[in-house]
């Protein structure tokens, strides 16, 4: 090699490393989040209702940028995996700025609805996708994966989400889907369906997402097939007048006590409406299992909290279900 040629290859990149525009850097945005005053994290946040957490736009390489921050929320109440053949149903998703954190670095984060109803019986909980923008001067835009990102039909990995839920018991955790909507086949496969991404579920994936959550092992199963995880206990072969349910000899199913039928946690399968949900609360009459108690479900709407008589879903016979080790 020439001296020449030499001196050209060694001294080329000395000048373009020296050059105002290799120095630039590439201005980048990305959101992270921190819960309680924690450190900051680009990872998804589960918190518990009254924890908080902050959102936090992280711009590096410009200075100046005008930001604004979104909720992005899904406008439809459900969606059918299955007809006229199995597919991923496409959710729609519309972007909602939160006004109160134009022009902020930090923004509190909260999974209030504006497109779905709010569940009244816990306030606060449930899940929420976040993203934020940049308008640099000279125009440049930029922008955290939003309503392109897409994946299983939903939201995709990229996009930041936070959840609350209510409590750490298995109840609790599935307060974390409130806001979602009913997906009726809910699919995908292990840590990557579609509950577990926070874009919905059916009735029975519902149900076993809070057992998932918790760390036990469940798998992803349809309404018929989740008694092989909760065996059934009692059944209620009808209602009185009252609302009551009744079993076989004609008694009551009670709640608690030495000898108790049901308890909350204690999934309650409709086989001839081919639905399951969640024992929630006992209400009155109290201590007798009745069409006024509380269900935690979702079917064909999101997620909520309902008496159980108020429910198209329900039906008799009604079998009670137990996890094993709740």
């Amino acid at each position: 090699m020439s001296l020449l040629r030499a001196f050209t290859v060694a001294i080329l990149p000395l000048l373009a490393a020296a050059s105002p525009l290799a120095a630039a850097a590439k201005p980048r945005l990305r959101l992270l989040s921190s819960v309680d005053g924690g450190p900051n994290s680009a990872d998804w946040k589960y918190a518990r209702v009254g924890q908080q957490v902050l959102l936090h736009a992280e711009l590096t390489g410009a200075n100046g940028a005008s930001l604004r921050w979104f909720k992005l929320e899904p406008t439809v109440s459900a969606v059918d995996n299955t007809t006229p053949r199995f597919h991923f149903a496409s959710i729609p998703y519309a972007r909602t700025e939160i006004p109160a954190c134009r022009g902020q670095a930090t923004c509190p984060a909260d999974v209030a609805p504006s497109r779905l109803p709010e569940v009244a019986a816990v306030p606060g909980a449930g899940t929420m996708a976040f993203q934020v923008t940049a308008s640099l001067p000279g125009g440049v835009e930029l922008a955290t994966a939003g309503l392109e990102s897409v994946e299983s039909g939903g939201l995709g990995r990229a996009v930041h989400r936070v959840t609350f839920r209510r409590d750490d018991s298995y109840l609790g955790y599935l307060t974390e889907l409130f806001n979602t909507p009913y997906i009726f086949g809910s699919s995908g496969p292990p840590g990557r369906n579609q509950t577990d991404l926070l874009i919905g579920s059916d009735c029975a994936d519902l149900a076993i997402y809070g057992r998932r959550r918790m760390g036990r092992v469940a798998e992803y199963t349809s309404s018929f097939g989740i008694d092989r995880q909760a065996p059934e206990v009692a059944r209620a072969l009808g209602l009185d007048a009252r609302g009551v349910a009744l079993d076989a000899t004609g008694s009551p199913l009670r709640w608690n006590g030495g000898k108790a039928k049901v308890t909350a946690g204690d999934l309650l399968h409709f086989p001839s409406s081919r639905h399951v949900a969640v024992l929630y609360e006992d209400r009155e009459p109290f201590d007798v299992l009745d069409s006024g108690d509380l269900m935690l479900h979702t079917c064909w709407a999101p997620p909520t909290v309902q008496p159980i008589g108020d429910s198209s879903c329900a039906s008799t016979p009604i079998r009670v279900l137990r996890f094993p080790e709740r």
